[in-house]
């Protein structure tokens, strides 16, 4: 018999052990492999098939439109599942094929169909981001709440998940270049590459969903009343939750951040260092604090709390941002205050989630039902802003420094206002999102009212409430 891991300080069970943490993270190598490719379309639509960086940056704003609905229609559909494997864990099976896929399309645009290639551009993007990215990520963000109600194993859960999104972030970052490279520098060497991902992406979902077991999930007549709970009612629930309405801008603001940092140094590189080599140096150099803040990230969550870690860290982010702001042309000095600005991203990224989550709890007390689907839709949304609406800023403020011109040879040398393009995505957009973080997290208190809502929402299932 399995030895019983104790009691969180809240008072709640711990359920999982080092082999769960590690099967469970394995599914974010599917959504970091989809949302980086994703982000990359910006440079490969642009670089590789000469297409104007505004109208890919329109592209990929519309496919966001598609996106927000599908979120919500997905958390829809998990709080409607009810199978012998769970709510959330049939989905990852169901997807492993659709990874695969997604990842390769990207890639497959026609070279020689004139505007048709935005078309295509647009249903690949879609079915990438809208279709599998939510499909995959809304029901895996629910589980961690399946899986446990203890705060400090879904801070642990979302670490690990953290960290494997971060593997491969550094893999496409300081690989992607020189493996495209190597593969011919052309389009062909980017479907390879896409593959290569989205093979491990199967691989992974499947390992997840073997080892995965759900022991909290509302039945009965609560999962009844949940069920029936249609899109509508589910948005006024989540509207009155103020805590959910904070971290979902939160959340919005962090993965900008996250999903800008990833690609823009590739162009800091290129236009003002002419070196697109710099882009895996920013990475490999990016591995020691990224690999600090993950051995550091459970001390901030046990010293601060989640609220805390992440008040924090959006401190570290913006003090590196300003660096850079005042010394934006010395490349020791972006690489020294890049590394601060990755490591205030680790602690974000690891506890958001958690965070999320938690703020389902308060609707159980307001209405009745968690609707743990539809409110960690947002977690879906927010990742999906961070890698798509990232790469779409890039494009259009590149555009409107004369990226286009300076890409086809137009334009002799780099103008004053193609530098401040470069130095918008890298400094001025992060430190202002940074900015936000702190304000949206400076009075808030959810976590300290936690304990007591699960106490009255064990109540509540027990059917003990008054």
């Amino acid at each position: 018999m399995a030895k019983d891991l104790g009691l969180d300080k809240d008072g709640q069970k711990k359920h999982l052990r080092p082999v769960d943490y590690l099967t469970d993270s394995l599914g974010q190598f599917a959504l970091n492999a989809n949302g980086q490719l994703t982000g990359q379309l910006t440079y490969f639509y642009t670089t590789k098939m000469g297409m104007a960086s505004t109208t890919v940056g329109t592209v990929l704003l519309i496919s966001k439109i598609f996106d927000a609905v599908s979120d919500l229609f997905m958390g829809k559909l998990v709080d409607k599942t009810n199978t012998k494997a769970g709510k959330a864990r049939p989905w990852l099976l169901r997807m492993t094929i659709p990874a695969f896929l997604a990842c390769v399309l990207l890639f497959t645009v026609p070279p020689s169909m004139g505007n048709f290639r935005y078309v295509y551009a647009l249903i690949t993007s879609v079915f990438a981001s809208a279709i599998v990215y939510t499909a995959i990520a809304v029901p895996y963000y629910a589980m961690m709440s399946f899986k446990t109600r203890s705060s400090e194993e879904k801070g642990k859960m979302g670490t690990f998940r953290a960290a494997v999104g971060y593997a491969i972030g550094v893999f496409c970052g300081i690989g992607l270049i020189p493996i495209t490279t190597a593969l011919g520098d052309d389009q062909r060497a980017w479907i390879i590459f896409g593959g290569i991902l989205g093979v491990l992406s199967a691989i992974c979902l499947l390992i997840t969903y073997m080892f995965s077991r759900e022991i909290y999930h509302d039945e009965g007549e609560m999962a009844q009343k949940e069920a029936s709970i249609s899109i509508i009612e589910g948005l006024k629930i989540l509207i009155k939750n103020k805590y959910w309405i904070v971290i979902t801008l939160v959340g919005v603001a962090m993965n900008l951040v996250y999903g800008i940092a990833l690609i823009a140094p590739l162009y800091y590189g290129a236009i003002l260092l002419d070196d697109p080599e710099f882009y895996s140096i920013v990475n490999t150099v990016n591995i020691f604090p990224s690999v600090l803040g993950f051995l550091t990230v459970s001390f901030w969550i046990k010293r601060f709390g989640l609220t805390g870690t992440a008040k924090w860290a959006s401190v570290i982010g913006i003090a590196g941002c300003l660096i850079r702001t005042i010394v934006p042309m010395n490349s020791y000095v972006f690489l020294a205050a890049n590394c601060l600005v990755m490591y205030a991203t680790i602690p974000l990224i690891s506890v958001l989630p958690a965070m999320t989550l938690n703020t389902a709890e308060l609707n159980m007390q307001t209405s009745g039902v968690r609707i743990t689907g539809m409110t960690n839709a947002s977690n879906s949304f927010v990742g999906k802003l961070g890698g798509s609406v990232g790469g779409s800023l890039i494009g259009w403020v590149l555009g409107a420094g004369g990226f286009d011109a300076f890409n086809a040879g137009e334009m002799e040398g780099v103008t004053v206002g193609l530098q401040q393009a470069v130095f918008t995505i890298n400094n001025y957009i992060p430190l202002a999102m940074f900015v936000i973080i702190f304000l949206l997290l400076f009075r808030y208190k959810y976590e300290e009212l936690l304990p007591e809502i699960l106490r009255k929402n064990e109540d509540l299932e027990k059917g003990t409430a008054k």
